[in-house]
């Protein structure tokens, strides 16, 4: 799983080209907002593994290719600001090694797995060690 400093870099990019082509500096807060604070939704994973005593739950219900396609048909601004941000985001995630599975980022294929990370959906002992720097302390996510 990607550090968060390689989606904030990327989310940058991004922002960078939407306001060079806009030619507007608040179409950048959406984008950075959906590419980076997206991963906010580990909390759930947590919460649920501490409401379970389940360690292993790959909930994520905001890392989903549904949420990206949902806000594209919404047809207004700031729907297709989030959408840019997200998009490249869930990109950079399916290149973790521990995803095996092509559609891991859609919401109803994890539901279809129990939201467990399981095979095929990962490679288990992967998915487990790219997970590592989660356990750090945040002062060294980044």
């Amino acid at each position: 799983m990607p550090r968060p400093r390689y989606h904030a870099v990327l989310s940058l990019g991004v922002a960078a080209l939407v306001v060079a082509r806009s030619r507007r500096w608040r179409d950048a807060l959406p984008v950075l907002v959906a590419g980076v604070l997206v991963d906010l939704d580990h909390l759930v994973d947590l919460a649920a593994t501490r409401a379970t005593g389940k360690t292993e739950w790959i909930i994520l219900p905001l890392h989903a290719w549904e949420w990206v396609f949902g806000l594209i048909a919404r047809r207004t601004r700031l729907a297709d600001l989030l959408a840019a941000g997200l998009a490249p985001h869930l990109a950079l995630d399916q290149l973790n090694p521990g995803v095996s599975h092509p559609l891991f980022y859609w919401l109803v294929v994890r539901l279809a797995y129990r939201f467990r990370p399981v095979a095929p959906l990962v490679n288990v002992d992967r998915f487990a060690r790219g997970a590592r720097w989660m356990a750090e302390p945040p002062t060294r996510w980044l």
